[in-house]
């Protein structure tokens, strides 16, 4: 465990033994259910725009609920605006959480301030692809969660998966759709590998190519062994004709004078 890494459990409540012992990769992702809708945490941060770490030591530290952590809304003032839809008012970061909304409370405060009518502002989901990566849950196979979290569930790099959706303009099932993933995939059902060109095997998925020739694959396991690169061979020697020297010039004999 890096130092870096202790501080920061720590910091968000961790107890000290756990946070000593536990190796990163057996973090438990937090989910939680509100309103009829299950996010990680991280995404419920982005929802509410709540600080993750805000919200992290709300229910670690302090023991409060998802719904008590977060009644006690964000820091910042332009969160708390009143602003009124279906016939309601209450505070931005509540509409964040709402089970209407289909855009965080940064977005939503942002489309309000730009003209946009509230309830439009609320339920339109994002269309800006920058906003890619950033926490902002999206939907696939009837779920919702951060980009981060797709990549986790669906063992894809979450560059590559950012990639397809902006470079094909695709949304996020038909991107990992393209990407060789469901949510039926089995985990050890494939790999993603990157090889060179020379080793690519049939039934290989490209998923991506460098410019130094490794391409990024998804291969099923129960295809055959990777190629192994065969060594070039030299060719045969074209065995030499012999050369036959051109025939040499014969001097013109002169009669001899009488």
């Amino acid at each position: 465990m890096k130092k870096e890494a202790l501080r920061t459990r720590l910091a968000l409540g961790w107890d000290p033994e756990e946070a000593v012992t536990q190796p990163k990769h057996e973090q438990v992702t937090l989910q939680f259910t509100y309103g009829e809708r299950t996010l990680t945490l991280r995404g419920w941060a982005e929802q509410s725009g709540i600080k993750y770490h805000t919200l992290y030591g709300r229910i670690r530290t302090q023991g409060l609920s998802l719904e008590e952590a977060l009644d006690k809304g964000p820091d910042g003032e332009h969160f708390t605006l009143p602003v009124t839809a279906f016939g309601e008012t209450k505070p931005l970061y509540r509409w964040g959480v709402d089970p209407r909304a289909n855009a965080s409370t940064s977005t939503i405060r942002k489309r309000i301030k730009a003209g946009w009518h509230p309830q439009i502002a609320i339920t339109e989901e994002p269309e800006n692809r920058s906003t890619l990566g950033t926490g902002q849950p999206y939907s696939a196979w009837g779920q919702r969660m951060s980009l981060p979290d797709w990549g986790r569930l669906s063992g894809i790099p979450e560059e590559i998966i950012r990639g397809r959706m902006h470079k094909h303009e695709l949304t996020l099932e038909a991107a990992l759709n393209s990407l060789g993933w469901t949510p039926d995939t089995p985990a050890t059902a494939t790999s993603m590998l990157t090889v060179p060109v020379h080793q690519l095997q049939p039934g290989d998925l490209i998923i991506s190519a460098e410019p130094s020739g490794e391409i990024t694959v998804r291969r099923h396991h129960a295809d055959a062994p990777p190629l192994q690169p065969q060594p070039s061979r030299a060719p045969h020697p074209t065995p030499r004709q012999p050369v036959t020297p051109p025939p040499r010039p014969q001097p013109t004999r002169r009669s001899a004078a009488r």
